[in-house]
């Protein structure tokens, strides 16, 4: 079971739409930031921004191109003043990829994005330099993007399917981006993503997050159990009693036998339903 889903059942059950706006925490734990992504390495851009808003849900990586009428190779802190002149709380993306490869630190994983329109509550967006309306994305862009994909695949416990997990801007926006020659190329990098996240690394990360996923709900649901039983507390509502397990529970008394019934005649009279009387025989 995922956050999302756990969450949605606290909703059905009555207790997520009382229990969220008292209880943050548990919305709080319900969105993820890794330390680190499993088999890439991320170039730390230590950029400064506005304020942002926690993602709660993730379902879906959409690819970008920068689309310059050049084709010129930027860097996250380009994007990201040119964001921020924009009034943005700084760059969209939550990745960039250079011409070479590096893959460089955009906003903040865990955050709300500012890439396509309508869809960043629960999206990642990826940006690869370059104006791919004219030319096609290097080598060393297509297999990080590759590996970038697997990598949020696994930590966000999603299928790595081209049209399905991962689209391109243009499928969700009235666009050419990602640019018709990277576009083109997408069915190959998803595919290359899906090896990669088959791959013995990866399965072994996923296991071990989805382990530290259920140890994570089951302290929620603790926290949460304790929290309503204190608010309980307060308002007067103790739990009921109950003896405790060292307590004998009383004997149980037999049922009262109930008292025969009397006869509706006497004992010493003929039963009338016992035979015919004997007849008389009458002289002549």
């Amino acid at each position: 079971m995922n956050r999302r889903e756990f969450l949605r059942q606290l909703c059905l059950l009555g207790v997520g739409a009382a229990a969220l706006p008292f209880f943050p925490a548990s919305a709080e734990a319900s969105w993820y930031i890794p330390s680190v992504l499993p088999g890439v390495t991320v170039q730390p851009t230590h950029l400064k921004f506005g304020a942002l808003e926690n993602r709660f849900v993730t379902d879906c990586i959409v690819v970008h191109h920068i689309g310059m009428p050049n084709n010129d190779d930027v860097s996250a802190e380009t994007v990201h003043q040119w964001h921020l002149n924009n009034g943005w709380a700084g760059i969209g993306y939550h990745f960039l990829i250079r011409k070479d490869g590096t893959i460089e630190e955009g906003r903040p994983l865990g955050t709300v994005g500012a890439h396509v329109y309508g869809e960043n509550r629960h999206t990642v967006g990826i940006n690869l330099a370059g104006n791919f309306e004219l030319a096609v994305p290097t080598d060393a862009q297509q297999h990080a993007a590759a590996h970038l994909i697997a990598a949020l695949c696994t930590i966000y416990q999603l299928d790595p399917a081209w049209q399905g997990t991962v689209k391109g801007h243009r499928d969700l926006g009235a666009t050419v981006c990602p640019g018709r020659y990277l576009y083109a190329q997408m069915a190959d990098i998803v595919q290359e993503a899906r090896i990669y996240y088959g791959s013995a690394e990866l399965t072994a990360e996923r296991l071990r997050i989805a382990q530290r996923e259920r140890e994570e709900q089951e302290a929620q649901r603790a926290r949460m159990r304790a929290r309503m039983e204190e608010a309980q507390q307060k308002n007067g509502l103790g739990r009921p009693s109950h003896p405790s397990p060292g307590t004998p529970n009383p004997p149980v008394r037999p049922t009262p036998e109930k008292p025969a019934l009397k006869p509706s005649k006497r004992p010493d009279l003929p039963n009338p339903g016992g035979g015919k009387p004997a007849q008389r025989r009458i002289a002549m």
